[in-house]
């Protein structure tokens, strides 16, 4: 055996050990209240554990979450099976988690609401049908929202079409009409993330990628910087590259996801959820701008008033936002 070291072990050493989430202090302020309506779903299931791990506020703010679902039977053992997951997750941000079906206490004092189901495609319904079901759902959220939250509130609606959705709420929830978000970062984190895949990158190595109006097809890249640089400088067979990807890939993503997990894109879009209430809590980097589904009363590009519509922001923290304006 070799000689024995004079260093005591380091197991008792009593030097410093890597700081993780656990050890950093959590805010003496109250905790942030969250509403998720939908939240026994494929997403929900999800998105809770990243709310509870602070994704969205820090690792430092402590969470209540309120959620909502049907009053179904198959739709409450789920609610059940996740509100002992929630409690067995050994998640020290998390204040309290109530799941239940009434919608005036999910929604009491929400300081943020995030809107994650709608009537979905089904065999025999035509799109007329399926909107009237929509604006049922919508409307009745809006009302409850109007009602209950607190007046800073900030929604996000994800359930499809997310536009169009969040315009019917607005309607329903007039004090609430700019604080209302259709989901629009999953397009813009798909699209960042081909290209990164595309140019062998970091995601974080790209930004600025524009998601113009609803779900895009085609997202604009013209004003996206890669690497510090802009895109319109990169080669002539970069941007071909890229035309090519978005026009098969972007396209058939989600039906891809489909057909591959033989279930939707939740994990993406809890991740895209994330990070769209992550910018508006704490802002946008410098020189950053991202996509939202925002109330049009801004003046900018041209777009009629009274609609939720898809636009490059500059979040500023405590959120607040800004149209950024001037893109070619």
């Amino acid at each position: 055996m070799g000689a024995t070291s004079s260093q005591p072990n380091a197991c008792f050493s009593g030097l410093a050990r890597p700081v993780s989430r656990r050890d950093l202090p959590v805010s003496p302020q109250e905790p942030i209240v969250v509403t998720v309506c939908g939240a026994a779903g494929h997403i929900g299931y999800s998105l809770l554990p990243m709310i509870a791990a602070g994704e969205l506020f820090g690792p430092g703010r402590r969470v209540t979450l309120q959620c909502l679902d049907l009053n179904l039977p198959e739709v409450m053992d789920s609610m059940r099976g996740m509100e002992m997951e929630m409690q067995d997750g050994n998640f020290p941000l998390l204040h309290k988690v109530v799941f239940t079906t009434d919608d005036s206490e999910a929604f009491q004092g929400a300081d943020y609401a995030i809107l994650l189901g709608a009537f979905p495609k089904q065999d025999g319904l035509d799109k007329r049908e399926i909107m009237e079901k929509n604006v049922m759902i919508f409307r009745t959220m809006g009302r409850a929202l109007e009602k209950h939250v607190k007046p800073d509130c900030k929604v996000l609606v994800v359930g499809n079409p997310a536009h169009t959705n969040a315009w019917i709420c607005a309607q329903h929830a007039p004090s609430l009409r700019r604080n209302i978000f259709a989901l629009t970062r999953l397009d813009q984190n798909r699209a960042t993330g081909q290209m990164a895949h595309h140019f062998g990158i970091a995601v974080h190595e790209i930004r600025n990628v524009v998601v113009w109006g609803c779900h895009a097809k085609f997202p604009d890249v013209d004003h996206a910087v890669v690497k510090g640089k802009p895109l319109m400088s990169c080669s002539d067979a970069d941007r071909k590259g890229l035309n090519e990807l978005f026009r098969k890939e972007m396209q058939q993503r989600g039906a891809s996801i489909v057909k591959a997990r033989k279930a939707s894109s939740a994990m993406s879009t809890a991740r895209a959820i994330t990070d769209h209430i992550h910018d508006l809590h704490f802002g946008t980097r410098p020189g950053e701008f991202v996509s939202m589904g925002v109330w049009s009363d801004h003046g900018a590009y041209s777009i009629g008033d009274s609609l939720i519509f898809s636009v490059p922001v500059i979040c500023q923290g405590g959120g607040q936002y800004q149209v950024h304006k001037g893109l070619g």
